[in-house]
């Protein structure tokens, strides 16, 4: 709810900053809304229940056991209760030989189980970022605009990208446990790339249908004057009607030739389509594969995989991995673009979702239903995890075990 917030927030922020005068204004109206979704996010935070391994780690047993009662449903928590003390006991005991800093870090890389899970935490953030998120939400009414939307219409049409967000992240809480988390997360990379495929498809077809250039491009922008798509394409050129139905790709800052050949010395870098839908169509899709899989699980499933001793090196590791590649994409997709056309950067994007389906498909395991105190032993060995319910066979084979 938070990111969805967070999203409507800025979308918002350039509506109403948009149609102020200063960028002072702007930005106190940015700030302001900024608050909205923190205080809400306060608010919640007030009826979080504490962990109950937090407070029985702390000697709150009883508090401890009354919570874990209220999120079981049943006052029958007693087998779980001894698994979190014989874990609490392991958790002291590694921890004294797991060292600190570096020889911390070390020892996780020794102990096989914890850096195969390692391995599994990075590649999960890694692939979230890397399947193109990020383009989609901070760069949203640009691709629209590329797509021929105008500036106002591309920042609404952003609005029902983040209403597609925030249903199916609902979906996604609903079904996780019904489902798993393999079967999720790999329903959601395929409609993922499905979305991506079609933004990609989108921008052929806009380019091949866009209106050709009459009049040869000027200086720059001879390069990029076969088409209007291929004009504003180019962040130095932009197009303008000679009055006759004609259009001129010139360099945005040619004044002079501006005032003297545009009409009003006005100049767009919008070109008319009439399929502009197909990428909101994309976008949507795409956000409606993210919302429910690959938006939470990498964060979910990082919070399973990984023992107490390890925990908060693991998860620190795994989320700098994913705000280093955040930051990666989100500078370089304009240049993507430019590289590779803006067709051509979704299809990268799409290629790179498959490659990773690929790989949790082999190496992730089902985690659902199994405790922090077994996950460990679901990588302490060399093998992979091809299937979708390779996690709950191993619970079973787990179970048998402290049955007998």
């Amino acid at each position: 709810m938070l990111p969805a917030s967070n999203y409507y927030r800025d979308i918002g922020g350039q509506h109403s900053g948009g149609n102020l005068r200063t960028s002072s204004k702007r930005l106190e109206v940015d700030v302001r809304l900024s608050c909205v979704p923190s205080t809400v996010m306060f608010v919640f935070m007030i009826f979080m229940p504490k962990s109950v391994r937090w407070l029985y780690f702390r000697g709150q047993t009883e508090e401890a056991k009354r919570i874990l009662q209220e999120l079981r449903g049943t006052d029958d928590v007693d087998i779980e209760m001894e698994e979190i003390a014989e874990d609490y006991r392991k958790t002291n005991n590694d921890k004294s030989l797991g060292g600190k800093g570096c020889s911390l870090l070390l020892n996780m890389l020794r102990n096989t189980a914890v850096s195969r899970a390692l391995l599994l935490g990075v590649m999960l953030q890694l692939f979230q970022q890397f399947s193109g998120i990020n383009t989609v939400i901070y760069y949203s009414a640009t691709i629209l605009v590329m797509s021929g939307a105008s500036s106002n219409k591309a920042i609404w049409l952003s609005a029902a990208v983040c209403t597609a967000n925030v249903v199916f992240t609902f979906i996604g809480i609903v079904s996780v446990e019904r489902f798993g988390r393999k079967i999720l997360l790999m329903g959601s990379m395929v409609v993922m790339m499905i979305g991506l495929t079609l933004l990609g498809i989108a921008f052929i077809v806009i380019d091949r249908s866009s209106q050709g250039i009459s009049t040869t491009g000027v200086g720059e922008c001879i390069s990029a004057s076969a088409s209007c798509y291929s004009c504003v394409g180019d962040d130095l050129c932009s197009v303008c009607s000679n009055g006759v139905g004609e259009l001129m790709c010139l360099t945005s800052n040619a004044t002079d030739l501006i005032n003297s050949t545009c009409p009003g010395g006005k100049v767009s870098n919008v070109c008319k389509t009439e399929y502009s839908w197909l990428a909101v169509v994309g976008l949507v899709v795409y956000i409606m594969g993210f919302a429910p899989g690959m938006g939470p699980l990498p964060w979910t499933i990082n919070s399973e995989i990984f023992p107490n001793w390890s925990r908060d090196t693991a998860m620190s590791i795994t989320t700098t991995t994913n705000w280093v590649c955040n930051s990666i994409i989100s500078q370089t997709f304009l240049q993507l673009t430019n590289a590779a056309t803006t067709s051509g950067a979704f299809f990268i994007y799409c290629g790179i979702t498959l490659v990773g389906m690929i790989y949790f498909f082999i190496c992730l395991p089902e985690t659902r239903g199994v405790s922090l105190e077994h996950t460990e032993e679901l990588f302490s060995s060399s093998r992979t995890f091809v299937g979708l319910k390779t996690g709950l066979k191993k619970k079973e084979i787990v179970d048998n075990e402290l049955e007998q």
